[in-house]
């Protein structure tokens, strides 16, 4: 995850409840903040400022708000905070935290994390996990291989293209794409995938593992 240096950091929750999702998530069509509200997802804000090192003139050079919009409820941390919830990093004394908060996932979530991320009010990326595949589900995409994944967009008439090759190397990426124009990455195997789309090229990615392994809360 890139490092944001701060000074403050302000955290603000709007809980929206028993509401039905009705958006696709696997289409690439930019949402707004009001649509996810809609949808019951539930919003998570910090306002970042900068360190001494970024100051101009004993002033500060940005200020920095990020919206992340979730569909993984919140819970108090053990300082009281309003966290999105844990969903891994457990440790063998958490193990009844850990069965409670994986039944959570699994029974409440159909183990999917639906995760956007706004900054200034601009959608960044939007990042889809599925940890186990519930073929019963028909609105969670089987994306467990490039084959399904290309038969997916065909069959909705939407362009999907492989990526520009690897810089270094000189080959394609096989895991890599352009889907409605949005660079879009997968990680799979045989019974889960992770869907990673950059609106923004700024590839903030690595936040996941921070925000739901109970390191911070946003």
């Amino acid at each position: 995850m890139r490092k944001i240096k701060t000074l403050a950091v302000i955290l603000l929750l709007f809980i929206s409840c028993n509401k039905k999702d009705k958006i696709n998530h696997y289409l690439n069509k930019v949402v707004t903040q009001k649509e996810l509200l809609d949808n019951g997802f539930y919003k998570y804000s910090s306002v970042y400022t900068p360190d001494e090192d970024d100051k101009i003139n004993g002033g500060f050079k940005y200020v920095i708000k990020f919206d992340m919009y979730s569909n993984v409820k919140p819970v108090k941390n053990e300082e009281g905070k309003l966290c999105p919830t844990q969903l891994w990093h457990f440790y063998r004394k958490d193990s009844i935290k850990e069965k409670r908060n994986r039944d959570y996932l699994k029974n409440k979530l159909n183990n999917r994390i639906i995760t956007y991320l706004f900054r200034n009010d601009t959608l960044l990326y939007k990042d889809i996990i599925v940890d186990s595949i519930d073929k019963s589900r028909k609105d969670i995409a089987d994306f467990t291989s490039i084959d399904k994944i290309i038969k997916y967009y065909k069959s909705l008439k939407i362009s999907i293209k492989p990526k520009i090759k690897n810089k270094e190397t000189g080959e394609m990426y096989s895991n890599r794409f352009i889907i409605d124009n949005y660079k879009t990455r997968f990680y799979m195997d045989n019974n889960s995938y992770e869907m990673f789309v950059d609106y923004k090229g700024d590839n903030f990615h690595d936040v996941l593992n921070h925000i739901y392994g109970g390191y911070n809360c946003f």
